[in-house]
């Protein structure tokens, strides 16, 4: 299945919020990612996003060019991540995907959420087809780069800082320290700070979940009661749209 012919059925977790729903929401909705507030359009192709119905919501965006473009990429990572069921598809699809940001960005003018979802699909894809085969690939200093360049732009992007402490934390896992260090600059202490950060500006579920897979990554002293304290206040929050339904159910199936 590839990215131009992608259709999904209805995920468990849909909403039937309004547009005055969402716009009430926005602010809180994208602490992480500090997007502002869409009109037209785009507003409809967000409601559609947030409501849970991800391939009606990544056609629109598709429709919409650059400025779709994090709405599109946000569908096929939450479609990848908790609807699909076909390892193939999905990586495909990620694949597919991550090819469309780059070529949107390269021909555009730098947008910060724009770069930040392309390195976002881009550590998917990594991670489907693992990442030590993608460190191969090259992927690693492609990510880093655009996580870079958003976090320079605006540093209190929680959701890059939350990222950037998975790209030190999956290399350190893969081929240690030393070699991580050397060779692609990944260093323990600047993925702690990482998630320091994120946390400090938006603990949403998932930045909550992400900095407790990051803490089992790096095998840090207490990793796993970390992971598990992130976990459990993940499942303690409410969720504000379909996706966040998905991520808090997901943070108390690592509880059970």
């Amino acid at each position: 299945m590839k990215f131009n012919d992608w259709h999904d059925t209805d995920p468990e977790f849909t909403l039937s919020l309004s547009k005055a729903d969402l716009k009430d929401r926005w602010q809180e909705l994208h602490q992480a990612d500090l997007a502002q507030l869409p009109s037209g359009d785009l507003l409809d192709a967000w409601l559609a996003f947030h409501n849970g119905d991800f391939a009606k919501a990544g056609k629109m965006g598709r429709g919409l060019g650059i400025k779709g473009l994090p709405v599109v990429l946000r569908c096929v990572v939450a479609y990848t991540d908790y609807v699909c069921e076909d390892d193939k598809v999905s990586t495909e699809l990620l694949h597919d995907a991550y090819l469309y940001g780059v070529k949107l960005c390269e021909d555009s003018h730098f947008d910060m959420n724009c770069e930040f979802t392309t390195a976002l699909t881009m550590g998917r894809y990594s991670q489907s087809i693992s990442v030590t085969k993608a460190l191969h690939q090259g992927m690693g200093g492609k990510i880093k780069s655009r996580l870079t360049a958003v976090l320079e732009h605006q540093p209190k992007h929680a959701e890059a800082h939350v990222a950037m402490a998975l790209y030190h934390a999956e290399i350190i896992n893969k081929v240690g320290a030393t070699l991580g260090g050397i060779t692609y600059g990944a260093k323990t202490k600047s993925a702690l700070q990482h998630i320091e950060q994120s946390l400090s500006l938006a603990p949403t579920a998932i930045n909550l979940i992400e900095a407790g897979n990051a803490y089992i990554l790096l095998k840090e002293k207490d990793a796993v009661s970390k992971a598990t304290e992130l976990y459990q206040q993940a499942a303690n929050l409410k969720p504000l749209d379909a996706l966040q339904a998905m991520d808090i159910d997901f943070a108390k199936s690592q509880l059970d």
